[in-house]
């Protein structure tokens, strides 16, 4: 099956950016400019009728935010239905036993960091796909306004899915969602990411049933034991012909030496 990936369209971005006008100073010049900025909003998701959680967002791609962040924070299976009412984003799925309860999170914040299983997948990718991935982590609404993050999915070799966001905790959710949503096999896919990578943003990935995790920055100790412990193949510090595996190398082939 081929998968469309999802990217942000011009009416996506018209919700997500604002233009104030502001001083800029620049080599001894001082004026007065428009320039554009991320627009936020603060969403409640609510899980069969019980919130969960409040956060802080770029206001797009709303379904997939709300079906990523319940799997991805270990509070449910499969998703059945996602829909909004103003700021609440209402899903209805299968609950994954005694893992609800109610989490407060703003933008960037720490996530529950609970892990609900371990990834078991037999993925394994080329050395090559791993610059693919970071290749692709290009936001336009980074580019417009220097204030989002970017995540992105890959499956078979292909992009399927690729969110910004305010948040880098949300770009990953989106980019989830948009799997649960579209039907896409977890287990079988790549995750890529601009943030940092500590034990929560691990965890989100793991309990989505992402095997293999690539960022363009670090990641943290406690970040590595969490994708030792989950199962996850976490690649980061990926620079132009270089990068660096903290775990489960065994998913990337063609490394010398091994």
């Amino acid at each position: 099956m081929v998968y469309v990936h999802r990217m942000m369209s011009n009416e996506d971005l018209t919700h997500a950016v604002a233009t104030v006008r502001c001083g800029a100073y620049n080599r001894g010049s001082f004026e007065e400019v428009e320039q554009e900025t991320c627009i936020e909003e603060i969403f409640v998701i609510s899980l069969n009728g019980r919130p969960v959680s409040t956060l802080v967002a770029t206001p797009v791609e709303l379904r997939e935010l709300g079906a990523g962040y319940v799997v991805s924070e270990g509070l449910a299976g499969k998703i059945e239905e996602v829909s909004l009412e103003g700021l609440n984003i209402l899903v209805r799925a299968s609950e994954r036993s005694g893992s609800l309860r109610s989490i407060i999170e703003s933008c960037g914040g720490p996530t529950s960091g609970t892990l609900a299983s371990e990834v078991k997948s037999s993925l394994v990718i080329s050395r090559d796909l791993v610059f693919t991935v970071i290749s692709h982590i290009v936001s336009e609404l980074w580019e417009r306004t220097g204030g989002a993050h970017c995540s992105v999915l890959f499956s078979g070799g292909n992009l399927v899915a690729k969110s910004s966001d305010i948040g880098r905790h949300n770009t990953v959710d989106k980019v989830i969602g948009h799997a649960l949503l579209s039907g896409i096999d977890l287990s079988q896919c790549v995750l890529g990411c601009t943030g940092r990578q500590p034990s929560g943003m691990v965890i989100k990935a793991a309990n989505a049933g992402i095997p293999i995790v690539i960022s363009k920055a670090a990641t943290t100790r406690q970040g590595v034991e969490a994708a030792v412990k989950a199962g996850v193949t976490l690649v980061g510090r990926v620079k132009q012909d270089s990068f660096c595996i903290y775990s489960h190398p065994e998913r990337i082939a063609g490394l010398p030496g091994r």
